[in-house]
């Protein structure tokens, strides 16, 4: 009998550990807050890729409005722009730079966007709308997006910054 007790001790605890333990949610207060992506894996027909992102990144998600700035283009940081850049200059450092705002709702377990800011001017011209689902759990966001033709998928995940 003594050699049980610490096994019904410890079978408790677990039970109790895992009772206290949240749940992944797609409750829509869940997203509130500030969010960096850390992580994405991309699925096309070419296989699967998984890559750390190191790039800066800020998704934020207020009650009903949502911004997201990203630099893209690889690992290495954007070049330090001299005092009187040319335009090809600009342009270069520009082209890496990501930046979208608008408003958005939770439907079930996907978050809808609609793009009221861009930085190309078609897509705020034409204030797409996207939904991708997501789950929360805890301070780790995953989003997943599918290209426009289908044939990729890319899974991001993010952590709470704030």
């Amino acid at each position: 009998m003594r050699g049980l007790i610490p096994v019904i001790v410890l079978l408790i605890a677990s039970g109790s550990w895992l009772a206290l333990r949240t749940a992944p949610t797609t409750d829509a207060t869940a997203v509130e807050g500030v969010w960096k992506a850390v992580h994405v894996t991309i699925t096309n027909e070419e296989g699967t890729q998984e890559n750390e992102i190191t790039q800066p990144s800020l998704t934020m998600f207020t009650a009903t409005h949502w911004a997201s700035f990203r630099i893209g283009g690889g690992q290495e940081p954007r070049a330090m722009l001299p005092e009187d850049p040319t335009d090809e200059q600009r342009l270069a450092a520009f082209q890496r730079y990501n930046g979208t705002a608008g408003t958005y709702e939770v439907r079930g377990n996907e978050i809808h966007t609609k793009q009221l800011m861009h930085r190309n001017p078609n897509v705020m011209a034409e204030q797409r709308e996207n939904s991708a689902p997501f789950e929360v759990d805890g301070d780790t966001m995953v989003r997943t997006f599918t290209n426009a033709a289908g044939t990729a998928t890319f899974v991001v995940t993010y952590a709470r910054v704030e």
